[in-house]
């Protein structure tokens, strides 16, 4: 259980995907942000920071007592390892709070070349258990990100229990993905063609690899499933989870060990995580000043609903065709 103390030790993380979207997310109450740096981030590319942007990002951020993490966390082939070991010393040169990392490789060149560097073992490791706990702790991470398919709360109390030496994560607002956590493939099977990749000097079947930051959300696009004249299924969209919203967990989450809210969404509008930071911070605070005082308020609901029809709207303009 932890104490009084340790409650002002959790961290509400908010989405950068520009210099703009940070100072908004950090006016908002952010205590942390996170972003991608162009090449090693499992977002698109207009999403991520270049190599010129993101040192100013640390910068601005610290320099308010924001942390910046950087999620460096896509999966690696052989023939990106190059690429990643000069990216990762330039991101560290720069100094950033922690790295965002799920690739078991790439955590232990870090662990071994870069002690000194805090490493968190990203959404897409799927850590559901204590063993796995144990097992990216021991590779070399500070802090596990819990695996959205952990929907019972005494599974998180159980890993903290288990593995008190372990910061925890958990997403605690935006979006979720049909195959939880990142994993699924259904990207690679979307808007192929062979094209000439400069990186590895020869041509290759260029897909939107989710893995590397792709993902064309194939998920949330309308379809319908019929076989023949026997089964049939209207249009609709089959696949779509509803948004994550964990406003009422927050007083669990505080007392069984988790250190980092994180708010989903660095694809989103600035003003979606703008509110969805407020939202997120006003509660927060209310459980840390009184938890007795703490409930759900009438007008947080109604600020749910325009989060979730925000991103039903940029659904509707970026890839629901």
């Amino acid at each position: 259980m932890s104490t009084q103390s340790d409650k002002h030790v959790i961290e509400l993380m908010a989405p950068a995907r520009s210099l703009e979207s940070a100072e908004a997310a950090i006016e908002s109450g952010a205590n942390a942000l996170y972003a991608g740096v162009t090449g090693l981030s499992m977002r698109p590319k207009r999403t991520e920071f270049g190599k010129d942007e993101f040192p100013e990002l640390v910068k601005t951020a610290q320099s308010q007592g924001v942390k910046v993490y950087a999620t460096t966390n896509i999966y690696l082939k052989e023939q990106d390892w190059e690429f990643f070991k000069k990216k990762i010393d330039e991101i560290i040169s720069h100094g950033p709070d922690a790295l965002i990392m799920g690739d078991i490789g790439a955590i232990r060149y870090v662990s071994e070349n870069y002690p000194e560097v805090h490493i968190h073992a990203s959404i897409q490791a799927s850590i559901a258990n204590p063993e796995a706990a144990k097992f990216y702790r021991d590779l070399g991470a500070n802090l596990v990100v819990i695996s959205r398919s952990v929907q019972d709360r005494s599974e998180i109390a159980r890993i903290h229990e288990e593995v008190p030496d372990l910061d925890l994560e958990v997403f605690v607002h935006g979006g979720i993905c049909f195959m939880y956590d990142g994993n699924c493939m259904m990207s690679s099977y979307w808007k192929q063609e062979w094209d000439h990749d400069p990186l590895i000097g020869k041509d290759r079947l260029i897909g939107q690899n989710n893995t590397k930051g792709e993902c064309q959300l194939v998920c949330k696009r309308a379809c319908s499933l019929t076989d023949g004249e026997d089964f049939s299924m209207a249009d609709g969209r089959l696949m779509r989870r509803p948004d994550q919203v964990g406003l009422s967990n927050i007083p669990f989450f505080v007392e069984n060990g988790v250190r980092i809210l994180k708010i989903e969404g660095r694809a989103m509008p600035i003003s979606y995580i703008k509110e969805a930071t407020k939202l997120y911070r006003t509660a927060i605070d209310m459980y840390l000043e009184d938890p007795a005082r703490f409930g759900i308020k009438a007008d947080w609901q109604q600020q749910i609903s325009a989060l979730i029809e925000a991103r039903l709207e940029y659904e509707r303009q970026w890839h629901i065709a």
